[in-house]
């Protein structure tokens, strides 16, 4: 079994492989949704994590579902990333094969966050539904060789830089030991 279809049936075992919430749904969703940005609960998002790597990754993934507005798990596969699955307001479902459209993304050392703007990924990921009004900016984290984040965020600046920060090390704390 390659470790693509290892890493994918891992998601579908964890996460729930229910559908995307539509229309009403989703505006429902993010009228109860909040990012959480309390430091303290940020400092546990890695405790209790299971040995394997790859349930590692799945696991502290549906997590950060509760930090951020949208996110995209990413698995590298011979030069190019694939979605393997996304969370949206606080919730995570793995991506049927229709959904994943692979893409190119810069190269960058292990747990470095680049910034860019939302559109334009998500238009190429086929994906605009997780900020269908442009309102996040997206940030590319790579915590291991073999995958990556993408996790849209709409807060201000000023509570961004900290959060992300804090977020970085609790995900470097829970796949290291740190």
């Amino acid at each position: 079994m390659n470790i693509l279809t290892h890493f994918q049936k891992r998601i579908e075992s964890i996460l729930d492989a229910e559908t995307e919430p539509q229309g009403d749904d989703v505006l429902s969703l993010k009228k109860k949704f909040e990012v959480v940005t309390d430091p303290r609960f940020i400092e546990n998002l890695a405790e209790g994590l299971p040995s394997g790597h790859t349930d590692k990754a799945v696991i502290l993934f549906s997590r950060l579902a509760l930090y951020f507005d949208a996110g995209i798990f990413l698995e590298f596969d011979h030069k190019i990333w694939e979605p393997q699955a996304q969370f949206h307001y606080g919730h995570v479902r793995a991506l049927k094969n229709q959904e994943k459209t692979k893409i190119s993304l810069p190269r960058i050392d292990l747990m470095t966050v680049l910034r860019t703007d939302t559109s334009p990924i998500l238009k190429k990921l086929k994906l605009q539904a997780l900020d269908p009004v442009d309102q996040t900016v997206c940030l590319f984290i790579k915590p291991a060789p073999d995958f990556s984040f993408l996790l849209l965020s709409s807060l201000p600046e000023l509570w961004l830089r900290e959060h992300t920060r804090l977020v970085t090390e609790a995900i470097q704390k829970g796949l290291y030991n740190e």
